[in-house]
């Protein structure tokens, strides 16, 4: 009740309380949360993974609050996908800061995400391209360069990116090496 008064004193909406880790994870899924605040002892579930299962689902800032301060809780919480951690009792000035430290941190984990899956995606598409000058340099005697300035002349005459060129390639190989004859 005292939480749940002093996030609504800074201005939050709480949408529910969770008596168990359980309970937290369901009210997650039918509520559409920006934050969540959990205890580390939740009975049924306790709060790091009520966190594992309501991050892996929506993904959203977590606050791990603990009567404890011992390091196997804080070990165990920086495990989890927790933004913040809390030792009660909390106070309203350090509540604000604390939900402030873990949007904040939310926000760089999900740019830092993105950025992964673009450097992951840049690196699936340079491996398609290799793939596809390879196979131009064996099916017309290529140089290396040749074959990239291939690529990229296909790419500019039809207005397509270089990895649609070369996925194009590596259909019409595969297509010519399933059915040799026809």
């Amino acid at each position: 009740m005292a939480l749940q008064s002093q996030l609504e004193a800074l201005g939050h909406e709480v949408v529910g309380r969770a008596g168990t880790g359980r309970e937290a994870v369901e009210l997650a899924r039918q509520h559409t949360l920006d934050l969540a605040i959990l205890d580390i002892r939740m009975p049924v579930m306790n709060g790091i993974d009520a966190a594992r299962e309501i991050f892996r689902t929506t993904p959203i800032p977590i606050i791990l609050l603990s009567g404890y301060s011992d390091p196997e809780y804080i070990a165990a919480a920086t495990v989890g996908p927790v933004f913040q951690y809390l030792v009660k009792p909390v106070s309203l000035e350090d509540l604000g800061p604390a939900i402030s430290v873990a949007r904040k941190r939310f926000d760089e984990w999900r740019q830092f995400r993105g950025e992964a899956a673009a450097l992951e995606q840049k690196l699936e598409d340079r491996k398609v391209i290799e793939r596809a000058k390879g196979i131009l340099m064996e099916a017309r005697g290529l140089s290396e360069n040749d074959a990239y300035r291939t690529l990229q002349r296909e790419s500019q005459n039809r207005h397509q990116s270089m990895v649609e060129i070369a996925r194009t390639i590596l259909m019409a190989e595969d297509l010519l090496r399933d059915h040799p004859g026809t």
